[in-house]
Formats: structure tokens, sequence, C-alpha cells
């Protein structure tokens, strides 16, 4: 049956690793948790730990916005990643703990040559990234090593109160523990904008802030598992018992065309005869729905974007018999969201069943017994909130009209508008591939001085997220962050008063490169005049 747990899933993801020095890594994890005591009030004055740039959230975007703060300030800097995990899990969220093997690259010419992306192949490299599947095991050793070898420190166990005073945050409580943590900056690289709505931003709930109505409605979330046992070969011949028989064919047709409008059936079907394709060396994707129609089918569910769905997929070959597999959706609005947030991402009952079924369904079409669906610890939730007061927002039209101006700009994006599962309410023709400019700004709160977002909750509007969202493109954003937070304490100002150009012109030099930005229009507003 489907399993979920520490044990089950390192002992899944850590076969063919034999040379890669496990998990015994020297990155110095400090604890925060204090000996067992009787639960009384203490008089004693919390023990108060100083540094110049605290980061919350081993996210990527977080690792790597510590690391350039880092770097910017130099030898002597105190920089802390902290975050609410216990010192055994995975450091890196969604791509270990989430098991999004899979990773989206930006689409502009040339990115790997401008110096905003240099932290991202920083982690190429030592993830020892194929081309395009980062294995768990080996994206938590290489974030441990980057943070390693920046000198940053790793505190754990340490889930964070902020306290506000006079527009700033002046220090943050570890809850729990009789300790303090002041610095003169703080970055939220959580995914869900923790510490930021915790020091009282507001924020937008779904795609609030495209239409008042749609603050229960946002994008599909995923669980990703691990399928051992399989190979790509047995997947293809999975596939081809529905391509090859007509009267799968006939049903799967009957089913998504009795289901969706001309449009949206034309859109399922395209590509149905196509077999599983090698998008990269080590990754494939689906473009055929074959395989999840014939799974609708057999179970009796409607073909339909609501409860769950079983999507295209991208599929990682990790190690032998060792498959990453994202595309088991689930539909749920903004309030089950967020519960499922607060739940530290666990996945729910519904998925666990779910899954369940997924593992008989493949054993009996793979004819291998032995298949079995590894739930990760965490699931991939795409969007839920997005922090609204910020020093200027990034909306989707921005995005459309080539983003922000190149004096206001830190780096260049591209990647596709992507409303994966769906958004209920949200009827629009999807825009063309944009590639558009951005700056900091969007992740400086405006209310707390001293406080930047990273991450899919960071300051988007309207359809922004759907392409915003995107990892790649929010570590490029948290290595700027980084720079911020260092510049703003080297001029002794606030860090929502930094600029993008201040830091461009910083990396620039640390880089002995220039940033070309390639920000350009890709489609024309008033034809998509209902976005925002």
């Amino acid at each position: 049956m489907a399993h979920s747990s520490w044990t089950v899933w390192l002992s899944a993801i850590a076969l063919g690793l034999s040379g890669c020095g496990g998990l015994g890594l020297s990155n110095p994890d400090i604890t925060m948790t204090d000996s067992p005591t009787e639960a009384t009030p203490s008089p004693v004055p919390p023990e108060v730990h100083r540094y110049d740039v605290i980061v919350y959230g081993d996210e990527l975007p977080g690792v790597c916005a510590a690391i350039w703060a880092k770097r910017t300030l130099g030898e002597g800097a105190n920089v802390a990643l902290v975050r609410p995990e216990e010192a055994d899990a995975m450091v890196g969220g969604l791509l270990t703990r989430g098991g999004l093997a899979y990773l989206d690259f930006d689409k502009t010419p040339r990115w790997y040559a401008q110096p905003f992306s240099d932290c991202f192949l920083e982690f190429l490299d030592e993830a020892n990234v194929g081309e395009s599947c980062v294995h768990p095991v080996r994206a938590d050793e290489g974030m441990r090593r980057m943070l390693d070898n920046a000198g940053v420190s790793l505190i754990s166990d340490a889930r964070l109160e902020p306290v506000v005073e006079n527009g700033r945050i002046e220090y943050a409580n570890v809850i729990g523990q009789n300790k303090r943590l002041e610095a003169n900056s703080f970055i939220d690289t959580t995914q869900q904008a923790e510490l930021a709505i915790a020091a009282g931003q507001p924020y937008y709930r779904g795609y609030e802030s495209q239409a008042e109505e749609l603050a229960q409605s946002t994008l599909g979330t995923s669980i990703v598992p691990i399928i051992k046992g399989l190979t790509i070969e047995e997947l293809r011949q999975i596939e081809a018992t529905f391509h090859d028989d007509p009267n799968w064919v006939a049903q799967i047709e009957e089913s998504i065309y009795s289901r969706n409008d001309a449009a949206g059936s034309q859109f399922w079907m395209s590509g149905f005869g196509f077999p599983l394709y090698q998008s990269y060396r080590d990754g494939y994707y689906f473009r055929s729905i074959a395989i999840g129609a014939a799974y609708h089918i057999d179970r009796d569910q409607p073909f339909s974007l609501q409860g769950f769905f079983w999507d295209k997929a991208n599929v990682c070959e990790l190690d032998e018999r060792s498959l990453s597999w994202n595309g088991f959706l689930f539909k749920y609005d903004v309030d089950t969201i967020r519960e499922i947030e607060a739940n530290r991402f666990q996945p729910t009952s519904e998925m666990m069943e779910e899954l369940v079924e997924v593992e008989a369904w493949l054993r009996e079409y793979s004819g291998n017994p032995n298949v079995e669906v590894i739930l990760p610890p965490e699931i991939y939730v795409r969007h839920s909130v997005s922090v609204r007061d910020v020093v200027s927002p990034l909306s989707g039209r921005d995005i459309m009209a080539g983003g922000t101006p190149v004096e206001d700009s830190i780096a260049t994006f591209s990647y596709d508008f992507d409303f994966r599962g769906g958004v209920d309410g949200l009827s629009m023709r999807v825009p063309p591939l944009p590639q558009y400019n951005f700056g900091i700004e969007h992740g400086l709160s405006r209310s707390i001085e001293n406080l930047a977002i990273a991450g899919r909750s960071s300051g988007y509007e309207g359809i922004a997220v759907s392409v915003g969202r995107i990892n790649t493109k929010n570590v490029y954003h948290g290595q700027g962050l980084g720079v911020a937070a260092a510049l703003a304490q080297q001029q002794g100002v606030p860090l929502n008063q930094i600029t993008s150009r201040e830091v461009r012109d910083e990396w620039d030099q640390m880089t002995e490169r220039t940033t070309e930005l390639r920000g350009r229009v890709t489609a024309d507003t008033t034809e998509y005049s209902e976005a925002r």
C-alpha cells in the first residue's frame, strides 16, 4: 500500500547514492529546542541571539537569500537561516520534503550567463542535477553544503513570532522557548509568508486581487510521490494499452467530451496519440491524457478538474525503477489549503486514500505486484495567499507588458502562465509566453521597514502568481533580497529603502559581469482587458 513517513521516504530516495556521502554533512545545524522542563512560567530573561540578517524558511530562495546576504557583507557577518522544521528534516522544502524533482527552467535566452542566476547554477552543481531533475537527497546535501561554504548558520526547531514596534520587527521570539532572535533585516521565504502574516501584513486570498469573488479560488494542489518498481519502458507499455485499443480510445473520448465544452475537450485530446516524451536526459512528459483518463474510467470518476484529477504528468527518473511523478492534482478551496499549510503541508486523508488506489491500479496494469507508491513528507501547494502591502506589486498586466522598467529591475524571467488545475470562476484566454523584468520591490514590505518576502506569496496581483510562483524566478528574487538586506546594513538605512538598481549594481560588481535585462511586450493588454 501507499506509504508516508520520513523513514520510508528517505529509504526510498536514498537508492543509488553510494559515494555521495549520505546525509552526514558538516554544515552547522543549531537546534533551538530546550531540554525538557516543567511547563511553568520562567522569570529568567530570554536568551538573546543577535544576527545581521535572518532568513526565515529553508526553501531554495531562502538558501540563496542567506548566502548572498553573507557574501555581500563579507567576513565577520552573522547571517542565519532559521526554520521551524526539526533538525533531521531535509533542507529545501518543496524540492526535498515536497518531492518536486522536475525543475522548471527559465526560458529567457542565455539566462545562465546572468549574475542573477548564479545561486541557482550553484545549486544545480552542488545537487548534481543531471539535466532537469533533482534527487531529493542530493538537493538536501547540496543546499547544506552551500550554506556551510558561505558560513551561514542553519537553525532548526525554531518557529518565530515577530514583535513589531514603530514599523519594524524589533525581534522574534522562538515559540515555546525562552529565546529571542534579533536582526537588522528579516527575509520571509516560507511558501505561505508565515512570518510576514504573523507580523500583521495584509494579504489577498486566492485570486482575490483579480476579482473579489475569487477569494476561495486558486490553482490545484499536488502530491508528488515516488513510484518504485516501474521503469520508463513499462510506463510506455501501460500507455500503449490505451492508445492501441479502439474500445479504450472510444471510452476516453466519450468521458472527456461528455464533461467538457468543445474547446476544453480539444485541449485534453490534443497530443492523445503521442507516447511518453523524453524532454530531457532524465526527465519525461506525458503529452497524452490517456493514462489519467483510463484511471478515472476504471474508478467510475468523472473526467473533471474537481476533487482528484490524474493530469498529464512530468516524470523524473531518479534511480533504477524509481520515478518521481508530478501529475496527481487535488482541487481545494483556499480555506482548505490554509488548513493544510497550518498542518505543515501534511498529506490529507483523501490524498492517502486515493494514492492507495493509484498503487493498486499501477500494479494491475503493469502486472507487477511489487509496485509501490511512496508519499512525500509534504505536499505541493502552488498558491494560497499573496502579501499585498509591498512597495510596488507585480501584476499580470505588468508581466504581459514586459515587466518593470529597466531602472527598477534586477532580472528577466520567462515561463508560461500556468493555471495548473484551473481557477474556479476565472474564465479567460491564457496569455502567450511572457518574458518580463522584475525588481525587488514586490517583495519589500511597505509598512514594516526591515521585512522582505520571497516566494509565491510575495506581492503578486491579478494573474501574476500563475507565472511568478515558479521556483526558479523566486530563487533569483531571493538572491536579490539577500543583497538588498546586506546593503541596508552597510548603508544604515531600512531595507525597504534599497532599490533594485542598487542591488543590480552590487552584484554586477561582485560577479564582474553586467546584467542584461530583456523584458519585452508579449501580449496586447487591450486583448486581455479582464486580466489584472
